[in-house]
């Protein structure tokens, strides 16, 4: 198969290999892989269809924010966050494919295209971890505006193209535990939840604990279970969850939550195969003198091992902290970027396992902006992709593999394939 320019010279022979893997991928235990790419032209491959029994989970790479499309083995189609900043270079990324449309409409775009495949045109679920910029969309003037007055942008505006039958939420109807702030896109995002509810369209306050919160098309065909959200964790006993944060009179200047402490974290669950996002929980403890605002450490302990994980805040330098990768311990981990700051050097060398003697792990970043590029020089011969969506296909029995694909355009065309990987035994 072809190299493309977002993988490293040292990994051509690897990709080599990976083609063997790929044609034998039925004695790997990964037979449902062999229709995992297709022929286009020049000899290139592109990402096949998704089949039924198949399990995926698209990272897609806009540049301006976290998005991700899951279509289960059953059909059920849900999207976790559609970001749409609008900064733009020299901080942060140019939008992909291009700028021809706004974030939400190439998301609501990629993710139909995918979806085709099961009949489907609508989403069964939004998840929105919280409300920022980078996760439910910002307006700007020159946003369509829906009828009810809001500005279709991110998440917004990909329910306006692929309507969504629940949006989970953190915090609606009144985010009584932390108000949300005093911004446009946050006056944005609660107006198109209200509208929704007038509508009698579904909104929902994440339910910490729950593994039923959302449902799929046939019943016990995957599990997703929040374990956190809106400042509490799951205890780890049936639905119950309990409080991360003290209580408010005791919040200080310096000792104050924040909307990343709030974001919705979930485990899904495809027979063994584990999967963990958490939007931007944070680790960062101002060096020790206020413990609690480490909301990351409690939710991702009560998670526990997972295959795959997406890093929590872009792999930022407040969080991914030691116990991520150690709670967690996932073989593959993806940075969803689109600014300078992402990856911090430290949390990329953490979730790499870049420590002698250690045994490395799989690393993809959905976009590295140029001068990230420049400081995590070092570590980039161990990254296995910098720029593009980010796919993990998982089958019947566990077995998965991730692919990347192009992001200039929308041929979804493999520029990078993984061995078939099995899920971890658990007891």
């Amino acid at each position: 198969m072809a190299i493309s320019r977002n993988l490293h010279p040292q990994d051509a022979g690897q990709s080599q290999l990976d083609r063997r893997l790929f044609l034998s991928g039925g004695l790997l235990g990964g037979g449902f892989l062999l229709a995992g790419m297709r022929s286009a032209a020049a000899g290139s491959q592109i990402l096949s269809a998704w089949t039924p029994g198949t399990l995926d989970i698209h990272h897609i790479d806009t540049g301006v924010g976290n998005a991700t499309f899951i279509l289960g083995p059953d059909g059920t189609a849900i999207l976790i966050d559609c970001g749409a900043t609008r900064g733009g270079p020299p901080a942060s990324t140019p939008l992909r494919p291009d700028s021809s449309r706004s974030a939400g409409e190439w998301v609501a775009r990629y993710a139909l295209r995918q979806a085709r495949a099961a009949g489907r045109n609508t989403l069964d679920c939004m998840i929105a971890t919280h409300v920022h910029p980078d996760h439910v969309g910002s307006p700007v003037p020159s946003d369509p505006q829906a009828p009810e007055g809001y500005r279709l942008t991110g998440l917004s505006d990909v329910d306006a193209h692929m309507p969504a039958d629940l949006v989970i939420d953190r915090g609606f109807p009144n985010y009584a535990r932390l108000p949300l702030i005093d911004a446009s896109f946050a006056t944005n995002h609660l107006a198109w939840m209200r509208a929704r509810a007038r509508n009698g369209r579904r909104v929902e306050q994440v339910a910490v604990g729950s593994d039923r919160q959302v449902e799929t098309r046939r019943t016990g065909a995957f599990n997703i279970r929040f374990v956190g959200g809106d400042g509490r964790a799951w205890t780890g006993v049936g639905d119950q969850s309990r409080d991360l944060l003290p209580p408010k009179a005791s919040w200080t200047t310096e000792a104050t939550p924040e909307e990343n402490h709030m974001s919705i974290a979930m485990v899904l669950s495809y027979g063994p195969f584990r999967y963990f996002a958490g939007g931007d929980l944070v680790a960062d403890t101002h060096d020790g003198r206020v413990p609690w605002l480490d909301v990351e450490t409690p939710i991702v302990r009560v998670a526990g091992p997972v295959d795959v994980a997406a890093a929590d805040h872009h792999g930022y330098f407040d969080a991914d902290g030691p116990e991520f990768v150690r709670a967690l311990d996932a073989d593959a981990y993806v940075i969803q970027a689109w600014h300078a700051t992402h990856p911090a050097m430290a949390t990329l060398q953490r979730m790499l396992n870049d420590w002698e003697g250690r045994v490395p792990r799989d690393v993809f970043v959905t976009r590295l902006d140029p001068a990230s590029r420049a400081l995590n020089e070092r570590f980039l011969p161990m990254v296995k992709s910098i720029e593009g969506h980010v796919v993990v296909r998982v089958g019947p029995e566990g077995a998965y593999r991730v692919y990347v694909t192009d992001s200039r355009d929308e041929r979804d065309t493999i520029t990078y394939a993984g061995r078939v990987a099995q899920p971890k035994l658990r007891t």
